[in-house]
């Protein structure tokens, strides 16, 4: 693998641990931050749902000291004493001034006929839930109802307890009614942050409060279905995400059930609100992680210039200048280490040294830069005839050398006849466009595995091209 590709490959994978290391950071902070969110909404919930609690025990104080203190023998209607009932619905009303929420305070018979009241008596409410409930549950002391509409028009929530029994059966109840202000005043002590919300419902999902105020929108059926499952499951506490269906604002949401009262506590935090900070450190993380992945790249991009340079360095030292092959000195060094290859291996290898005919000839004649034209064509020529693994060097002037490894005398004559025609066949143009061919004159030698020195088989093959010039060039002369 070169340096470019390995340097490549760091950079990638460094780029990629900081996107992780980042993206683990930010995952982290994120559930913490969702955590101590859960926190919040989970305390808020109790607190409001325990205020309630105390509220509705008061109020609970409240008619057991009416039931303790009016006979049964007043729940009638008509009643035979009206100055009697004045009294008792006064005293009744004295005690409903005692809870600042009450709005309204009665007394019914055994068919939940209203006796006694601070408004109307005579009015029928067996079809009520409190009294239908309280009828058919013949256990149960005191009941809270669900919102219902009062006779005025008001939502209402009324809570009842019944007469000391003194045999079975119902044989009376006091009331006290309170509306919707008695939820809302609980909801404007929390802090619900800029956009987050808290709202009270009773478990037919019917809205008795919210912060913010949305007036229009108390005493109507908030039809959720994660509050719908909630309410039907034996939780007494859940947590999710969701838009709200009242303002359409994502929210993480508490939802908690009020301990034996038909009433939740929902309190939602806007995401906007609670992962402001996330966000602002996520953007944070994230422009530092793009300036560093920029400096990296920076500093990646640089080290290529570096290695560029050093390639270009290493390649003047190693090339000739003129034809791009192998200089001396390279070629001698790659061929020591082709020779301990062979010796390893018990290979052979073949050794080629020739040169263009009559060069000088042409250097005088058509001058230098035709000549350099000539030996650019010649090792080109050369380039094209021989394989990837074969090593071409040009040793000064228009002398080069080739080197073919694995290749015993019958496949370095063959190299060397195609080599010496196809530099036949090719012609070069002079200044003035004339074709001039060019010829050239082939020493080879083999060299064996049992060969200690390079400097030597150069010197057969220099040798057997000196005799091919002697004979009449344009000809292979073996060395041995």
């Amino acid at each position: 693998m070169s340096k470019f590709r390995r340097s490549l490959l760091f950079f990638i994978l460094f780029c990629l641990a900081l996107a992780a290391g980042a993206t683990y950071d930010l995952r982290m902070s994120y559930l913490d931050e969702e955590a101590a969110t859960q926190l919040r909404v989970a305390n808020a919930s109790y607190l409001v749902g325990e205020w309630i609690k105390g509220s509705m025990q008061s109020t609970d104080y409240v008619l057991r000291d009416i039931v303790s203190h009016v006979p049964l023998t007043e729940l009638r209607y008509p009643h035979p004493n009206p100055v009697q009932q004045a009294r008792v619905s006064a005293f009744i009303d004295a005690k409903r001034q005692t809870l600042p929420d009450a709005v309204g305070v009665g007394l019914s018979d055994e068919h939940c006929i209203i006796t006694h009241t601070n408004a109307k008596v005579g009015v029928d409410a067996s079809q009520r839930e409190w009294c239908r409930l309280t009828r058919a549950e013949p256990q149960r002391e005191t009941f809270v109802s669900h919102m219902y509409l009062s006779k005025t028009g008001r939502p209402s929530v009324t809570q009842v307890r019944r007469f000391p029994r003194t045999s079975s059966g119902l044989h009376g109840l006091a009331g006290i009614a309170v509306d919707l202000e008695f939820f809302s005043k609980w909801l404007d002590r929390v802090p619900i942050g800029q956009h987050g919300a808290i709202a009270i419902a009773d478990t037919w999902l019917s809205l008795l409060a919210r912060n913010p105020v949305a007036p229009e929108q108390l005493g109507k059926t908030v039809n959720h279905p994660l509050l719908k499952a909630f309410i039907a499951s034996n939780e007494s506490y859940t947590t999710f995400h969701s838009r709200s269906l009242l303002d359409g604002t994502n929210r993480l949401y508490g939802v908690r059930k009020v301990e034996n009262l038909p009433f939740i506590i929902v309190f939602g935090e806007a995401d906007a609100d609670w992962m402001a900070g996330w966000r602002q450190r996520a953007y944070a993380e994230m422009l530092a992680l793009l300036l560093i992945w920029g400096m990296a790249l920076l500093i990646l991009r640089e080290y290529w210039v570096l290695l560029r340079q050093q390639d270009e360095l290493s390649q003047m030292a190693n090339t000739d200048s003129l034809t791009g092959v192998a200089n001396r000195r390279y070629f001698i060094a790659m061929a020591e280490m082709e020779l301990k290859r062979a010796q390893r291996q018990n290979a052979r290898l073949s050794i080629l040294m020739l040169d263009i005919d009559h060069f000088k000839q042409i250097n005088d004649t058509h001058g230098h830069a035709v000549g350099d034209r000539a030996i650019l064509a010649f090792a080109t020529t050369c380039k094209n005839v021989l394989r990837s693994i074969d090593l071409l060097g040009r040793f000064g002037g228009d002398e080069f050398v080739i080197l073919l490894p694995n290749t015993g005398p019958e496949g370095a004559m063959l190299v060397a006849e195609r080599l010496r025609q196809e530099i036949e066949t090719n012609a070069i143009s002079n200044d003035k466009g004339t074709k001039l061919s060019m010829t050239s004159s082939i020493g080879v030698t083999i060299v064996g595995p049992d060969a200690t020195d390079i400097d030597a088989a150069l010197a057969k093959a220099d040798i057997a091209l000196y005799r091919a010039k002697q004979t009449g060039r344009n000809r292979i002369e073996f060395a041995d």
